[in-house]
């Protein structure tokens, strides 16, 4: 017997019918109006399959996106090449110094030009080389550099000990120092460990300020601090509130003796800085008064760095906002000496900053804060990654010039030889999380890779540096060919691509600050963290790898993995590098974790509290380490085949 459908079925079949016809619809207006403006409708997974990007997160970034009219009048940026024919150079150029011009086609000054074009129409120029400079075939150090410390370091390593590590680099013939990101943090009693959380990518890391060495310390009486400091030293894992409080007094005695003297030095580098770095004192300054480094939780007044609320704290704390910028200058002639000892030293630039930063604060306009970046599900992190950093609207930066980038970049050049950007699929597009929502819920947006790669291109000659792009992982067709032609590295680790995929123009390393060490590897004792903590993970993959390092030092992969002895460590070192310094990459670095027999992370992704991210100091002073037998043996391997 055939059934027939009642009329209340009916009815809930038709009410659905029309409704999921409604959002296809509202789904396909969405994307005839995002796909234009960069935003994808869905993506391949890491696994081969199409996933959809889901109607309400299309929605949401239509919502938060900038209204067309207030893009009226401004035309997509040009990129052109001096001296080489453009099609749309015509009309009134006003020149990066100010001159105007008119331009049939050719610009021939490289710079950051503004045209306005015979219909109007205002268009922001990046007149760039075509490609990049390339190191000559080299290697070098890879360090962390909290983690570096010397017997003058205040429990921290500090720009003094990165002037030690380049010069001994130097004279062992090493080109390049590879640092951790040295980004400027919240001034709070309890600093945020991770150097990848930035609070701006345009200033530094006064944890890293070396204070005996600032201007006018020598008229100080820092004895006591500097004891407390040095005593820090003897424990393995770094206490940042306890080198805050020491270093913060310090630079407060300092300039309490300094802060009232001439100082054309200090004063032209103020004003060069300018406003970028007054909004970063003023914050610095709220934070300390409010004891809340995130500004969305300040007084409503002190939400816009352009308020009045914000100029009259500036009037009433004067001062303390000069302090800061002093600091900063202090950081500033301190990092500058230490990358001026005859070896590119590898700035390390992270992906973006937090939500309530002082460069959130200072861009907000350009932000989209119902969003923050992180990465879509695959086989290793099912539940995807949310990375609580804020993405920039695309149509935002190209309406203001492009100057956070062109400062970011700017700045990070400033005395560094080379840039190692962290995740550089950021220049082509970033993967945007709902922050009410999952991983699983989010949309690739895309931004002007052709404008950002010129950047780096323009930055890039002005300082005579080399770009590395952080390209491990899953990347985007078209991406590593793109990085090739321009003259940009790639970045490889033996941890995850066979020596012999290592590419020519590349920056190859054994492992990065998320992966196992030599030591960690060889021993188990990586393994051993992972599942003490609850991680999974690809045990029978990790076990081959182990069983193909032992192998490769010659030592019987059947060992119980807890006799290895530290000759065995240093023979599997050994092995390992031999293997690296052979590879093709045009630079080999050398992780200073394997010249230490370190067998920690520095860092295990996924982790807050179960694992001391960022706080192990290697176990033992670095000058030490870089001169020991096992150091001196990577140097002679490096120079064999380098």
């Amino acid at each position: 017997m055939v059934c027939s459908p009642s009329s209340e079925r009916l009815e809930i079949v038709s009410a659905l019918t029309q409704m999921y016809a409604a959002i296809g619809a509202d789904r396909e207006e969405l994307i005839s109006k995002l796909a234009p403006l960069g935003v994808s409708f869905g993506y391949q997974s890491t696994a081969g399959h199409w996933v959809d990007t889901p109607t309400e997160t299309l929605q949401l970034v239509s919502d938060s996106f900038p209204e067309p009219s207030s893009l009226a009048g401004t035309g997509e940026p040009i990129v052109c090449t001096p001296g080489s024919w453009h099609p749309e150079l015509f009309g009134t150029l006003i020149l990066e110094d100010g001159f105007n011009v008119q331009v049939h086609g050719v610009v021939d000054v490289p710079g950051y030009h503004i045209l306005y074009t015979r219909e109007g129409v205002r268009r922001f120029v990046i007149a760039a080389p075509e490609r990049l400079k390339v190191p000559e075939r080299g290697w070098g150090w890879q360090i962390q550099l909290y983690a570096t410390r010397t017997r003058r370091s205040w429990g921290i390593g500090d720009f003094r000990d990165l002037g030690l590590i380049c010069r001994i680099a130097a004279a062992q013939g090493a080109s390049c120092v590879q640092v951790s990101p040295v980004h400027a943090i919240a001034p709070l009693s309890s600093p945020q460990p991770s150097p990848y959380s930035p609070a701006s990518r345009l200033f530094l890391n006064l944890l890293h300020v070396a204070p005996g060495r600032a201007f006018g310390a020598e008229r100080v009486n820092l004895s006591d601090l500097d004891a407390r400091g040095r005593a820090l030293n003897n424990e393995r894992l770094i206490d940042r509130d306890a080198i805050w409080a020491l270093k913060i007094e310090a630079l407060e005695r300092i300039f309490e003796q300094v802060k009232d003297e001439p100082n054309v030095e200090f004063e032209a580098w103020r004003d060069q800085h300018g406003l970028q770095l007054q909004r970063f004192a003023i914050w610095s300054t709220i934070v300390e008064t409010q004891q809340d480094s995130d500004w969305h939780k300040w007084p409503e007044q002190l939400h816009r760095p352009d308020s009045p609320g914000v100029a009259q704290f500036a009037r009433e704390h004067a001062e303390r906002i000069r302090f800061h910028v002093w600091a900063q200058w202090v950081a500033s002639v301190q990092y500058q000496e230490a990358c001026s000892y005859g070896v590119d030293v590898i700035a390390d630039l992270a992906v973006g900053f937090d939500a309530g930063s002082a460069d959130a604060w200072a861009f907000q306009d350009l932000l989209n804060f119902n969003f923050e970046i992180g990465a879509p599900p695959d086989s290793h992190n099912t539940e995807g990654q949310r990375w609580g950093l804020p993405p920039f609207n695309p149509q935002s930066v190209v309406q203001a010039d492009f100057a956070p980038f062109i400062e970011m970049v700017h700045s990070a050049l400033a005395y560094a030889g080379s840039l190692r950007m962290d995740h550089v699929m950021q220049l082509w597009r970033l993967y945007w999380v709902p922050v009410a929502g999952g991983a699983a819920d989010g949309v690739y947006v895309y931004y002007a890779v052709d404008a950002y790669l010129a950047i780096l291109r323009l930055e890039a000659m002005r300082a005579d540096a080399w770009i590395v792009g952080e390209d491990m992982g899953t990347v985007a067709a078209g991406v590593r060919e793109t990085m090739a032609d321009i003259g940009m590295l790639g970045n490889r680790s033996g941890m995850r691509t066979p020596i012999d995929d290592f590419p020519t123009l590349g920056v190859g390393t054994s492992s990065t600050h998320d992966q196992v060490s030599v030591a960690g590897l060889l021993t188990g004792s990586d393994v051993a963290d992972l599942k003490r903590i609850g991680k999974n993970a690809d045990w029978a993959q990790i076990e081959r790898t182990r069983r193909s390092l032992a192998e490769l030092a010659h030592i019987d992969p059947d060992r119980d993995r807890a006799s290895m002895t530290s000759e065995d460590i240093k023979a599997a070192v050994i092995a390992r590098y031999r293997m690296l310094s052979n590879a093709d990459s045009v630079v080999i670095v050398v992780n200073i974790d394997d010249a230490a027999m370190v067998a920690e992370r520095p860092n295990m992704p996924g982790t807050v509290d179960a694992y001391p991210n960022w706080r192990i100091a290697l176990p033992g002073f670095v000058d030490d380490i870089m001169t020991s037998q096992l150091a001196r043996d990577l140097v002679h391997l490096m120079h064999e085949s380098r």
